[in-house]
């Protein structure tokens, strides 16, 4: 039987797509396939192929050269490999009145012919060694435009036409003395934990988004859902390496969508490889719901862990400031 979906090529492993995700919801519209290659190693463009993707950044760039060199879509792509290097865009004054009168965040959109919409806004979390990012599909900041003014200003100067994109907005001061910066400005893959975060509160399923605009097709942006969900990574310290983590499934607390256990490489964990860091999702009505379940998953998380090996410098270092 002829499978009739359309043909995304794939190039590169699959190492950064936790637990498949990315990957299921792909294959819902597309059949992926590992770029074919003759006798030699050329590579080989299959008929019906409609775009290139990749699911590790390391992989990028080769992708971009193969779509560049088989007349597929490179917009997305070429976001990824050129905003690898932070651009730095001009603060923007505003009159508005602020939500917050200072935060840092980062706001998630789709960019087609080079204008940028603003899906969602992932406001970063981070303490005692735990870093994450919290999603509401109702975050006020969406609805500030001296915020979207921002984001569109920032992505007319740096020149991006296509893909997902992540901009990093930093808001100071309130009233006619309100700024707001946007510092940075990435391209995203549809492994992005971002993104698993963004579909878990909207209900738009962005790896299919970006999926879409691999092939050059517009993508379906209607809202499904208006919740919150949070990512969360959990390391080893410094001085200690991750030898070992078992889970109590049963014990998860609710609201705890998932857990990964990532090995080196940041990897799934394979079978008699050492988890390097927990990767945990959540979902709840808003984001203090996603916390409380993420601040008792360590409760049903054993982790043993072994001294790190210090290097030579290190060692000198340490015996001199004894």
């Amino acid at each position: 039987m002829t499978d009739g979906r359309p043909i995304l090529l794939l190039v590169g492993d699959e190492t950064s797509d936790h637990g498949g995700w990315a990957r299921l919801r792909i294959e819902r519209r597309y059949r992926l396939l590992s770029v074919p290659t003759r006798d030699g190693g050329q590579a080989v463009v299959p008929s019906g192929a409609r775009g290139v993707v990749t699911f590790h950044e390391a992989a990028a760039d080769r992708a971009l050269s193969f779509a560049e060199s088989a007349g597929l879509p490179t917009a997305a792509l070429r976001t990824v490999v050129c905003r690898r290097a932070a651009g730095t865009c001009g603060s923007m004054p505003s009159g508005e009145s602020a939500p917050d009168t200072a935060l840092t965040a980062v706001v998630v959109s789709v960019v087609m012919d080079g204008m940028p919409s603003p899906l969602f806004v992932a406001r970063p979390e981070g303490h005692a060694g735990d870093s994450g990012y919290i999603v509401e599909a109702a975050d006020p900041l969406l609805r500030c435009e001296s915020v979207t003014g921002a984001v569109r200003a920032a992505h007319q100067e740096l020149g991006i036409r296509g893909g997902l994109t992540a901009t990093e907005i930093h808001v100071t001061g309130r009233g006619v003395g309100r700024q707001t910066a946007c510092p940075r400005v990435d391209g995203l893959l549809g492994t992005n934990p971002l993104l698993r975060a963004g579909s878990l509160a909207t209900g738009i399923d962005y790896p299919l988004v970006w999926a879409d605009l691999a092939a050059g097709i517009e993508p379906d942006l209607t809202p499904r859902r208006n919740s919150a969900a949070a990512v969360r990574f959990t390391g080893s310290r410094s001085e200690l390496a991750l030898t070992a983590a078992d889970l109590d499934v049963d014990q998860l607390p609710g609201g705890v969508w998932e857990v990964h256990l990532i090995a080196p490489g940041d990897t799934t964990s394979q079978r008699g490889s050492a988890p390097q860091a927990v990767f945990a999702v959540a979902v709840g009505e808003d984001a203090a719901a996603c916390r409380r379940a993420l601040d008792l998953l360590p409760g049903t998380l054993r982790l043993r862990h072994r001294q790190q090996p210090m290097d030579t410098d290190e060692r000198n270092q340490r015996r001199t400031h004894a």
